[in-house]
């Protein structure tokens, strides 16, 4: 059977089931979502990410958007919003219809750490939106400029704790400051974090010498590593054959596990029978040999398929852990 027939075959199993589900929900059975139209997709779909062009979650959004594309047979339209913390990309997937066709390319910074750094959110990360599916997750790896003559994790410490204030750090999502401010916490050093309305910037300082150190995602930062133009230290949340002999944060720092993860979110009261084709759908993706291939040259590395509901318990456990990473960091909400 063709690729194309394929496809068209397992739409169509996909919107009898929708159909299904919508003269259940006509049948007025308790609990009952509201019904999705039976020949979704049939318009442009558009994922919003809340972060800016050439972020590294832009970057994977757009390859993985093409894909999605292919298989439903509709364009999917890469909508980066970034700025506000996320806050602007994530009001705008809320203000629109919900109607599975203008979906979050969310993050653990979005869903999970920032209603840790922050009294008051416009939005309830658990309440207001729908886990469709896992996606993947960037690994970051901890890099210093080559000016700071450190080449381990324990000479960058000793270096801290000698230069108490001296030692700087750039951030523009809230996972890559928990990450470094627990860094900080675990090795009773002191760091100077300093904050940046955009991630290239921020890259671009440390790469200039202005700051000093930076957990930095791979997406951004292998073309910088392998230029020598930023010397590796660890990765975490575990070693990756895309830097071979490097070590995890955990060999060194017992107990360091912090992991960056992406996904894929439709506003609460999205039909139910969307949410389940689209992780059909994505999950179908995921399993393309060419993407799993692609996503290992870009950095990326795919996490393994999970339900709905799978996804959104995962969600929730980050909500809870990145939350105690922000008290035992002692960072205070903003």
């Amino acid at each position: 059977m063709s690729d194309k027939l394929q496809r068209n075959s397992r739409r169509a199993l996909l919107r009898a089931a929708a159909a299904a589900a919508a003269g259940w929900a006509g049948a007025g059975l308790p609990g009952a979502a509201l019904a999705a139209d039976p020949a979704y997709p049939t318009k442009p779909i558009r994922l919003v990410v809340p972060f800016p062009p050439g972020s590294g979650a832009e970057v994977s959004a757009r390859f993985f958007g093409q894909k999605l594309s292919e298989m439903t047979g509709q364009p999917v339209i890469i909508d980066p919003r970034g700025g506000g913390n996320g806050f602007i990309g994530v009001q705008a997937v809320l203000g629109a219809p919900h109607d599975g066709y203008t979906l979050l390319f969310g993050s653990s910074s979005t869903l999970a750490t920032n209603a840790a750094l922050f009294k008051k959110l416009p939005y309830d990360p658990l309440k207001d939106f729908s886990a469709i599916s896992v996606v993947g997750g960037v690994p970051h790896a901890l890099v210093v400029n080559p000016s700071l003559h450190v080449n381990s994790v324990p000479e960058l410490v000793q270096y801290a704790k000698a230069n108490p204030g001296a030692l700087s750090y750039p951030y523009a999502n809230s996972t890559t400051r928990i990450t470094a401010a627990t860094f900080g916490v675990m090795t009773q050093s002191k760091l100077l974090e300093v904050p940046y309305k955009a991630y290239p910037q921020a890259v671009s300082d440390l790469l200039g010498g202005q700051t000093k150190m930076m957990f930095i995602d791979f997406t951004t930062g292998l073309t910088h590593i392998k230029a020598g133009k930023l010397k590796v230290l660890a990765i975490t949340p575990e070693r990756s054959n895309k830097l071979p002999g490097v070590p995890a944060m955990s060999e060194v720092l017992p107990g360091f596990s912090i992991a960056n993860w992406n996904g894929i979110f439709a506003p609460k009261g999205t039909p139910d029978d969307i949410v389940k084709m689209l992780n059909h759908e994505i999950t179908a993706v995921l399993a393309l040999p060419e993407v799993q291939k692609q996503v290992d040259t870009i950095g990326y590395e795919l996490i393994k398929p999970m339900t709905p509901a799978e996804f959104t318990k995962y969600v929730v456990s980050e909500h809870r852990y990145f939350g105690e990473l922000v008290r035992n960091a002692g960072i205070q909400p903003e």
